[in-house]
């Protein structure tokens, strides 16, 4: 707390009124006789006290003005708007006045609104649904999420345009009638309502997004918390309910980075052939051998298995063989490893809504430089394991990219956001590759249970390893294959198998995407690819 603020709370306190009290009684006994002095004393003597007059009227005038420039500049200052909204203890004062304006979804259905008697009180009707993206707005706990980062267009001190800088003007001259701008999200409230709803009793999160243009119609994560009532997800530090999983959340991608492997071997027009037997691969003498899933499962139920044997990119990717992807990371090397890494911007954060005050972006993810000769690394990473960490919003940005013929574009959060590109992560060609390699996934491999009738899923599992506890469950995917129109990605925390925990969810989300009209039925293309 700064000087000024622990002066405020102090004024503001017990002893306040009796100080402010005091000091308005100082200043009018000493402008009193300065007054009296000068109608009452001598001629001598009344230059002097005249002077001091004026100038005792000039400083009240100075303060007036002071005063007044003081808070219309202010209100430019993120800071200052904070420091009186929490520190002004005057009823009238415009903070107070004003009718914060509304959050609605892209159709304008209201995901927060105020409170028709109590203006300061902020009301969510989608409750929990959609805590993490629209936030919250309380007088102690102070914002969140969309509620800070747009708070200047929300209470009607922005001078980001014209538009704005009219209602600010209003605003002064009526506080009456003072009120802030509605703000509308690219979400869908149908979509994250179901979202939400199939996540739960889950820790996880969901994001699904338009590729065109980065548009987020849904950023859910569970568990979610009450908006109007922070306090209470402030004191769970078990389930850690206030953390945004969609965005803060870091995991091991696992075998969905498979995606951006197959992509940077089509690239470099690379399908090679490798053994992939169920002893494993071997990265570097004295390490322990990178086996296959099945392998494990085997040894689980007691049973034999041979491995895949010899097979190329479309089997590796089909079975998600860790074997074969890891031997492809050898092939390809760290050079071109570590050029996909930066092209892929998985080390920076992902700025998904900007506002005056403030903007949301995700974590940075966390992928190391791979040496020239740490075999043992890059097999690892790729396949999406070892120290790689991603948040799930990169995981669908990355997807969107394979979608959007390898562009890579910012997702955002706000109607009124421009769509953004951030670079090519590979090319045309290459991801048309990747996309007839995630249909076949869907079609014949770990990803068939997202085979919805009536659309060409093209999709990805992923079942990462972390410490403490089960494997983290991912799915991937967008439709339709050939004109996408929706990435969605879904991570459940400790789920197990991907396609056992994440893929179920996402294929609801498409279903019910179709019914909501935000993807079309795509049964043609997938009786010709059938």
């Amino acid at each position: 707390m700064s000087l000024l603020e622990s002066i405020m709370v102090e004024l503001n306190g017990a002893h306040g009124p009796a100080v402010f009290a005091g000091l308005r009684q100082a200043f009018l006994i000493c402008l009193a006789l300065a007054v009296a002095g000068l109608l009452l004393a001598p001629r001598p003597g009344r230059k002097q006290l005249w002077l001091l007059a004026t100038g005792l009227w000039l400083a009240l005038l100075a303060v007036l003005v002071h005063q007044a420039a003081w808070q219309l500049a202010g209100f430019r200052r993120p800071e200052f708007v904070r420091f009186m909204r929490f520190h002004d203890p005057r009823p009238d004062t415009l903070l107070k006045q004003v009718r914060r304006g509304a959050i609605t979804d892209w159709r304008g259905t209201v995901l927060a609104r105020s409170d028709p008697v109590d203006i300061g009180r902020r009301i969510y009707p989608l409750g929990s649904a959609a805590c993490h993206a629209v936030g919250y707005f309380d007088p102690r706990y102070g914002m969140a999420g969309v509620e800070q980062a747009a708070d200047a267009t929300l209470c009607g001190y922005s001078f980001a345009s014209l538009d704005d800088l009219d209602r600010f003007g209003r605003n002064l001259l009526d506080h009456r009638a003072a009120g802030g701008s509605d703000v509308a999200l690219t979400l869908d409230a149908e979509l994250q309502v179901e979202a939400y709803g199939l996540m739960a009793g889950k820790r996880g999160a969901v994001v699904v997004l338009r590729p065109s243009d980065g548009a987020i119609l849904c950023l859910a994560s569970a568990p979610g918390f009450d908006p109007a009532n922070p306090a209470e997800a402030m004191l769970d530090t078990v389930n850690a309910p206030l953390l945004n999983r969609a965005v803060q959340g870091l995991y091991p991608p696992g075998s969905t980075f498979k995606i951006l492997m197959a992509g940077l071997a089509a690239e470099r027009r690379l399908a090679p052939q490798f053994h992939c037997p169920a002893e494993g691969f071997v990265p570097a003498p004295g390490c322990r051998p990178i086996r296959d899933s099945e392998f494990y499962s085997a040894l689980r139920t007691g049973r034999a298995w041979a491995g895949y044997g010899r097979i190329g990119l479309q089997q590796g990717f089909i079975h998600s063989s860790n074997v074969y992807f890891s031997q492809l990371g050898e092939a390809l090397g760290a050079t071109a490893f570590d050029e996909l890494v930066v092209r892929s911007r998985i080390n920076t954060c992902l700025t998904y809504c900007s506002g005056a005050a403030t903007s949301l972006a995700s974590a940075p993810g966390h992928l190391p430089q791979v040496g020239s000769h740490d075999r043992l690394l890059l097999a690892q990473l790729s396949i999406g394991q070892g120290p790689m960490l991603l948040t799930p919003l990169h995981v669908a940005s990355l997807t969107a990219a394979v979608a959007s013929d390898g562009m890579l574009r910012q997702p955002r959060l706000r109607v009124d956001s421009p769509a953004v590109e951030l670079g090519r992560v590979m090319t045309p060609e290459a991801a048309a590759t990747v996309r007839d390699l995630m249909r076949d996934a869907v079609r014949h491999g770990t990803g068939r249970v997202a085979n919805v009738p009536g659309l060409t899923v093209c999709g990805k599992t992923g079942t990462a390893e972390a410490p403490g506890g089960g494997e983290h469950a991912w799915f991937t995917c967008f439709a339709p294959a050939r004109r996408p129109e929706l990435v969605v990605t879904v991570l459940v925390e400790r789920g197990g198998y991907g396609a056992q925990a994440a893929a179920p969810i996402a294929c609801a989300l498409l279903e019910e995407a179709v019914e909501l009209g935000l993807l079309g039925s795509d049964i043609k293309e997938q009786e010709r690819a059938e």
